[in-house]
């Protein structure tokens, strides 16, 4: 049997990233991809809405489809769209995406979403949040459409 031996020259390696272009090399962060590819700019449904007293409110929001739109990978705008009418608010996270919170107005059951929410689980398709100071029953699931 011959072993099998790969060789190069030294003037062959690449010694550092000076001969690129600053524009190649990517800075975002492996959790900013993921944020940006499950969640920025997809649609999401309201599955599952509970206030604090534990009344399951989802019904209120079975029209509603919520957009989160990309400023940064940290916020940007908040669309939501509901009965045929856009509505715009605004979204931020916090930087390791562990805090999620919603500014919109324009309907009386909007007002279920002002308050600083938690993940408390996330995957592919569903997003599960809870207020981050007094929850009680509150939570809020998002799935991607």
């Amino acid at each position: 049997m011959v072993p099998i031996i790969s060789s190069c020259k030294k003037d062959e390696i690449p010694q550092n990233n000076d001969t690129l272009p600053k524009d190649t090399i990517d800075k975002t962060t492996y959790i900013e991809k993921m944020f940006e590819l499950y969640v920025l700019n997809s649609a999401n449904v309201i599955t599952l809405a509970v206030d604090s007293s534990g009344n399951n409110i989802t019904q209120q929001y079975l029209d509603e489809t919520i957009y989160l739109r990309k400023n940064t990978y940290y916020e940007g705008p908040l669309e939501i769209f509901a009965g045929g009418t856009k509505y715009i608010g605004t979204w931020n996270s916090n930087s390791d995406y562990s805090n999620l919170t919603f500014k919109i107005e324009g309907r009386p059951e909007f007002a279920f979403f002002d308050s600083p929410w938690r993940f408390t689980y996330k995957s592919l398709t569903l997003l599960k949040l809870a207020p981050v100071v007094n929850p009680g029953q509150k939570t809020l699931h998002l799935e991607k459409k």
